[in-house]
């Protein structure tokens, strides 16, 4: 099962490989983007440190569920 947020992440992600290994690692700098974005938009110390935090989370937790994001990924 994977987390709800990042089902939205993986419904802005379009990719135009085929290689499952190379779709993941393009997807993990999507997702790195996506976090710059947002720290960079907002200009409170607070939120950039709110996004920051979901940031880290998200990649940790993409990183430990590869094989489910993959999966996720080529469908």
């Amino acid at each position: 099962m994977v987390d709800p947020s990042i089902k939205e992440l993986t419904k802005s992600f379009k990719s135009k490989t085929k290689n499952n290994r190379e779709r993941y690692n393009e997807f993990l700098y999507h997702c790195w983007i996506v976090f710059e974005k947002k720290i960079k938009s907002n200009k409170s110390d607070k939120n950039k440190n709110k996004y920051s935090i979901m940031r880290d989370n998200t990649l940790k937790y993409l990183i430990a569920n590869e094989t489910a994001v993959t999966l996720e990924l080529s469908k």
